[in-house]
């Protein structure tokens, strides 16, 4: 596999990895997020030999437990095909979302992470807030962030 490249997408080419990883059992609509076709929204792309592998999308957003105004960034969408889970893929796009969110003066940011992955988002520094709950047709969650002081590469 050759070096992964991670670039910036329109909202519509994350649609089919999001369904295939996240929601298969939905409809289309399901993997279509409010605030997708915002001006501040990120939607990024991992590509390896010219191929979609993952995807994540990052949204100005407070937390649900913001007190007052932060500058925050919600992480949604986030999936890397199966079979090449496991490799690095996810924490690279993880990465690149905390660097983007750092560079437009992001403190924080955080995510709805389900269950089965909140090992690895906590390998990369975020803590859970609460206990589990459940998004309906979907499973158990944690909601998860991470402060940002500086570069995570």
């Amino acid at each position: 596999m050759s070096t992964p490249d991670i670039r910036r997408i329109p909202a519509a080419e994350t649609r089919g990895l999001r369904r295939a990883v996240l929601r298969p059992h939905q409809p289309p609509e399901a993997v279509v997020y409010p605030g997708d076709d915002d001006q501040d929204t990120l939607h990024l792309g991992l590509y390896s030999d010219g191929r979609l592998l993952g995807v994540a999308s990052l949204y100005r957003e407070p937390p649900p437990y913001a007190l007052k105004a932060i500058t925050a960034w919600r992480l949604r969408g986030m999936a890397v095909e199966q079979g090449r889970q496991g490799q690095g893929l996810g924490a690279a796009l993880l990465k690149a979302c905390m660097d983007h969110a750092l560079e437009h003066r992001g403190t924080q940011v955080w995510c709805n992470a389900r269950a089965t992955a909140s090992g690895f988002y906590r390998s990369l520094g975020f803590i859970q807030h609460g206990d589990v709950f459940e998004l309906p047709g979907i499973g158990p969650h944690h909601l998860m962030s991470r402060e940002l002081k500086e570069s995570v590469r």
